[in-house]
């Protein structure tokens, strides 16, 4: 399965990693946090399982103690179970409604079936139950990346499996070999083994070694040499053990959502507008991130213009403002921005994917319907997907062009 150029690379690799890594301070702190979690893992199951027996409501204890959070100081004010291996950055539920995978009324149901999964493998060691699990609609967001750390954690047999892990493997194979899909779970666990029976590597016999290698693997401050120009999208780089991390995200809520509005518009070499700069989105203020304190005088005349929440300005237009439509009136919305029709501007409402057909349904009503062109939906994986692609290109372009960071503007 692997060349024998490559086991000579990975041979190398080891052993650089073992000097440079995991006998230096930061790479003890990594290895000793395998056992912190390991502890705290099964504590956290014998409390649930105890729960679970005497008729108690898991869902709280299934979410915030069996899944993998970043370490950043939301997660630790929330309780959220740290770890070496994260999986989750922010609120679950936030994140999943506004990813359109789960309903708010849904995650009694989404908690008991990661239970019912858990129990199933680590209790009765039952892989079956990795494809039912798979089949469920309470399955839809889930894969190793978020449910592997605990199984890992409580029987070693199963394998730590997250994008750092796939990236790895797949750098030795040289093709893809693992995936992070739970189906085949286990036989990527068989195929893990393989390789490193292949590799015989005496560090890595200790599965806690070749998972810190891994990481060491796709982190560009570290090894870096597995590491992915457009890492998968479970891809998260762990900071130093003990390091907060912030992470960029996908939004899950209004105000992450003109976060990303503002930033993008701010790259994009816009004049930028937030209708309330108090707000806070990942610990920023977003009147710290709008450029300018006032509707530009030009759009002053129109009626509750202040009351739009974010617009991008130049001088010369199409402006672009914005409404950010997740549990309000869409009505109102699409009125706020009705009231600029006057000028050269677009009008873009964005919004969790549920509430597309209520925007269908009110942008197809006068007086809307006779400048419908002018009105786009997207939702909030298409602002962010368009925030990273923007970020992207304007790192690029400063590499390549040597020119300033944000495009002038006009």
């Amino acid at each position: 399965m692997i060349s024998n150029e490559m086991k000579q690379q990975i041979v190398h690799y080891a052993a650089q990693f073992e000097e440079e890594y995991l006998l230096q301070p930061d790479g003890q702190k990594h290895h000793e946090a395998y056992s912190t979690e390991r502890e705290e893992v099964s504590k956290y199951w014998d409390e649930i399982k105890k729960a679970k027996k005497a008729g108690k409501s898991i869902t709280d204890m299934v979410l915030r103690k069996l899944l993998p959070y970043t370490n950043t100081r939301y997660n630790r004010e929330m309780g959220n179970r740290i770890s070496i291996a994260p999986g989750v950055i922010k609120d679950i539920r936030k994140w999943f409604e506004g990813a359109g995978w789960q309903e708010s009324d849904n995650w009694d149901k989404v908690a008991l079936a990661i239970f019912d999964l858990t129990y199933d493998l680590i209790e009765k060691e039952d892989l079956g139950s990795l494809a039912k699990f798979e089949q469920m609609p309470e399955s839809k967001g889930f894969k190793s990346g978020l449910l592997s750390p605990t199984f890992y954690f409580l029987n070693e047999r199963f394998r730590l499996i997250n994008a750092k892990t796939v990236n790895t493997l797949n750098f030795i194979a040289d093709k893809t070999v693992i995936g992070r899909d739970l189906t085949n779970y286990g036989e990527h666990i068989k195929t893990i083994d393989l390789i490193l029976d292949e590799l015989s590597i005496p560090l890595f016999d200790e599965y806690d070694n070749f998972d810190a290698f891994c990481h060491w693997m796709c982190d560009k401050r570290l090894g870096g040499y597995a590491r992915y120009e457009k890492p998968s999208d479970e891809f998260i780089e762990e900071p130093a053990i003990g390091e907060e991390r912030f992470e960029e995200s996908e939004p899950s809520g209004h105000w992450e959502a003109i976060y990303y509005i503002v930033k993008t518009g701010n790259l994009l070499g816009y004049k930028t507008y937030v209708s309330d700069p108090s707000k806070i989105a990942f610990d920023e203020k977003l009147g710290n991130l709008a450029t300018i304190k006032e509707v530009p005088q030009l759009l002053r005349n129109a009626s509750e213009i202040k009351r739009v929440d974010a617009i991008w300005y130049k001088s010369q237009p199409p402006f672009f403002l914005f409404e950010v439509e997740d549990g309000g009136t869409m009505r109102e919305a699409l009125h706020r921005l009705y009231n600029a029709m006057a000028f050269d501007a677009r009008f873009i409402v964005v919004c969790p994917p549920k509430n597309r057909k209520k925007f269908e349904k009110w942008v197809s009503t006068q007086p809307f319907l006779e400048f419908r062109d002018r009105y786009q939906y997207r939702t909030y994986s298409e602002l962010f997907e368009f925030y990273k692609t923007v970020r992207s290109f304007i790192a690029m372009r400063q590499r390549f062009l040597n020119v300033p960071k944000h495009i002038k503007s006009h």
